[in-house]
């Protein structure tokens, strides 16, 4: 939830720079709005159950919990027509991109 948190702290630098900002999880629905509403995200946390989104990026991380299929943890940076410009893919949630690495390779994308 912190890598959310800190997100949402630096919004303003999303926004300035035209970024729309989202989540995409494997969690049911109402699981991912009462996070939304706990951690006081002003974007959305959408619910992806059934793999189709997180499977089109290749981020379904097999047997992973317990034998059950879970999402990699990645950040994936799309330009307006839906191209992948950027990503960071992890295993270990210990390590994710800061925000000001996430800004850094926005401001890197061509223009």
């Amino acid at each position: 939830m912190s890598e959310l948190q800190g997100l949402q702290l630096r919004m303003d630098e999303f926004r300035k720079r035209g970024i729309a900002v989202a989540g995409v999880v494997v969690d049911p629905v109402d699981t991912n709005a009462q996070l939304q509403r706990d951690a006081g995200l002003e974007f959305p946390i959408l619910s992806d159950p059934d793999f189709h989104l997180i499977d089109a990026y290749g981020l379904r991380h097999r047997d992973a919990h317990d034998g059950k299929d879970i999402a990699l943890s990645a950040s994936v940076l799309l330009d307006g027509t839906g191209v992948v410009r950027w990503t960071y893919v992890t295993t270990n949630l210990r390590y994710r991109p800061t925000p000001d690495q996430v800004l850094a390779a926005i401001d890197a994308l061509p223009r």
